[in-house]
């Protein structure tokens, strides 16, 4: 593994998140193309004013990863959402974790994940949770390897349709 640098998102990383989240998406979501719905959620939520907003946002943590320079990779802490499952308590979601395609399997995206639970546990809180396609075995599979558990489901709409998700819990031991 090429050595990454992990770091706090700054306004100036708006457009390449933008670009990259983008990319994730489509990769991770249009397993049979792209069509309206795909196009008009990617172009309505992945803007600039949208994640130059999500920047400013006392209550979101962006990270970032980088490789030589080049931005591969990043997570987004939400400690404002709420867990769609009851008696969670009240503790930040993993909204986003995303690497490019290239970069998957390397360690990466590990590196990431530690990094965010690094932060959450810091901050005095003792659990973290998370939405994932229901159908992306590859990320349930890495979660459940990272200390998370299936307790539920939720549901992503999308211009009247729904897509089923699972609800992944990581709580930490106390000794953590």
């Amino acid at each position: 593994m090429a050595e990454i640098y992990i770091r706090c998102a700054e306004i100036i990383d708006a457009a390449n998140l933008v670009v990259l989240k983008q990319q994730v998406w489509v990769a991770t979501y249009a397993e049979e193309g792209i069509r309206a719905e795909f196009s008009d959620y990617l172009l309505a939520t992945f803007t600039l004013e949208n994640e130059k907003a999500l920047l400013e946002n006392p209550l979101k943590k962006t990270l970032v990863a980088e490789q030589n320079g080049h931005l591969i990779g990043c997570a987004v802490m939400a400690f404002d959402e709420e867990c769609p499952i009851p008696a969670t308590g009240h503790n930040p979601e993993l909204a986003v974790l995303y690497v490019l395609e290239h970069f998957t399997g390397m360690g990466y995206g590990k590196t990431l994940l530690d990094k965010a639970l690094q932060i959450i546990k810091e901050s005095g809180l003792d659990a973290v949770w998370l939405t994932v396609y229901h159908k992306n075995n590859r990320a349930i599979k890495f979660y459940r390897k990272h200390g998370f558990t299936d307790i539920g489901q939720a549901f992503f709409e999308m211009q009247g349709n729904q897509y089923e998700n699972r609800v992944l819990i990581n709580r930490f031991r106390k000794s953590e």
